[in-house]
């Protein structure tokens, strides 16, 4: 299986075994030292033309739920929890105009097998996703917020909607019955069941919110969600809010609406 895992994780998640050619890289393990962690936001920022670190380290958990979202989606699809631990990711990334694409880097592959038996497969879920967000994704996203000076929340706030889509997308992509299940209940597991002060070390599980879809903009048939924090993309040149954007009011929400439409209708003549 994982010739055909690693595969499916480079395609989906940008998650490899390989170093990619020509790229720039840092060792995620020096993203902990604070030092290091500003010197990367600085740079980063340099490329995405942010105002300051804060827009650097939101845009940094937007890229880092990948690797999130290739656990869950191993966990159900594949029944297996790679090696995801932080001293075992590099992390690459390659510019073009401005424009930044990502790649994670895995030293080793190794992954441990679900259990078979329902039960015992319900301890081994619990306690992979309580290694990963407590020892993966929570230090990662803490020295992010502290390197920045942005509240953690805002960073934890990037994943959710992420999460929202491309759990519908899996579930649409996936034929079936007993995977869809899995993918059903793996994924509400992770926003009901997980313990929020043994994964997460905070009182309230950052995936638990609403997700409020909203007015379609070209699909009738798509109401597309709304972030559940802002990614702070008006903060970079010559950029504007998301239509998704949690900050504006449903006034605003329906002139950026027309804009979009009026916009795509002008590009297709």
């Amino acid at each position: 299986m994982e010739p055909k895992c690693l595969d499916e994780l480079q395609k989906k998640f940008g998650i490899r075994t390989d170093a990619v050619t020509g790229s720039y890289s840092i060792e995620l393990r020096l993203l902990l030292h604070d030092e290091e962690a500003k010197r990367f936001l600085d740079e980063y920022n340099v490329v995405i033309r942010g105002e300051d670190r804060a827009v650097a380290a939101v845009f940094c958990a937007g890229w880092l739920s990948k690797i999130a979202l290739g656990l869950q989606y191993a966990i159900s699809v594949w029944q297996i929890a790679p090696d995801f631990s932080i001293p075992n990711m590099t992390l690459h990334w390659t510019t073009n105009n401005h424009k930044m694409s990502y790649f994670i880097e895995m030293s080793h592959w190794q992954a441990g097998l679900a259990p078979e038996n329902e039960v015992d497969r319900r301890g081994w879920l619990e306690s992979v996703m309580e290694r990963f967000y407590f020892a993966t994704a929570r230090p990662l996203l803490e020295s992010l917020s502290a390197a920045s000076g942005l509240h953690i929340q805002q960073l934890w706030g990037q994943w959710p909607t992420r999460f929202y889509r491309e759990h519908q997308t899996w579930l649409e992509e996936q034929h079936n019955e007993v995977i869809k299940n899995r993918l059903h209940e793996d994924y509400r597991f992770l926003l009901e069941e997980l313990d929020p002060e043994a994964a997460f070390a905070r009182k309230k599980n950052p995936f638990a919110v609403k997700i409020r879809p909203l007015p379609p903009l070209v699909d009738p048939d798509y109401r597309p969600p709304m972030k559940t924090a802002c990614c702070l993309y008006y903060r970079t040149e010559g950029s504007d809010y998301c239509y998704t954007c949690p900050r504006l009011n449903e006034q605003q929400r329906e002139v950026k609406r027309r804009e979009y439409i009026a916009m795509l209708q002008e590009n297709t003549h």
